[in-house]
């Protein structure tokens, strides 16, 4: 008896501990828009920039996932509103609308990502090593294009480029739209 109430312990804490990450976890979405909310640590103190928002691309395929049609549930975009910060004293909305634009290309590489695995699958039946490769390299060009975006944008402050780079962000989204982890929700 006392091993059970150890085993069901155990499991009451894994799953408290799993909910508690789930909500830190915002998954992107096409539809709902980052919020000050969002953020979870606020300051009123502009250091070298006023947002920061930490995004992740996670993934979870096994040996056999290689029979899948689908790999768009296996990769997911999420911000982590825990290590995420805004500075309200500063323009919020260009915060907002900065930090909107890393998600929404972060969620270009996620796709870019899924596209990718789905026309590897086959290796996948001799290991998924080479995922944590191709995580890497799409994290690679993920960070190098957010460095040209923020010189270019001014970390969203200069209002025509920020515009600009949203409008190239929103067509490669379109280009890759089979590739949404929200199009295989919704059937």
């Amino acid at each position: 008896m006392k091993n059970i109430s150890i085993i069901l312990l155990l499991v009451g804490v894994s799953s408290a501990v799993f909910s508690q990450t789930n909500k830190d976890y915002l998954a992107w979405s096409s539809t709902r828009r980052l919020t000050v909310n969002d953020f979870e640590i606020k300051t009123e103190t502009v250091k070298n920039h006023p947002s920061f928002a930490h995004f992740v691309i996670t993934y979870n395929v096994k040996g056999f996932d290689f029979m899948a049609k689908n790999f768009n549930k296996k990769i997911s975009n999420y911000m982590i509103k825990s290590a995420s910060w805004i500075d309200t004293s500063y323009n919020v909305s260009t915060s907002l609308k900065y930090q909107q634009t890393l998600f929404d290309m972060a969620e270009v590489y996620t796709r870019r990502f899924r596209k990718e695995l789905r026309e590897n699958r086959k290796k996948i039946a001799f290991g998924t090593d080479f995922i944590d490769k191709m995580n890497s390299d799409i994290m690679d060009e993920f960070t190098k294009r957010r460095l040209v975006y923020d010189s270019e944008t001014k970390f969203g402050s200069d209002a025509l480029a920020q515009k600009r780079w949203e409008i190239d962000i929103q067509m490669e989204l379109d280009t890759l739209k089979e590739f949404s982890d929200e199009l295989t929700s919704k059937q």
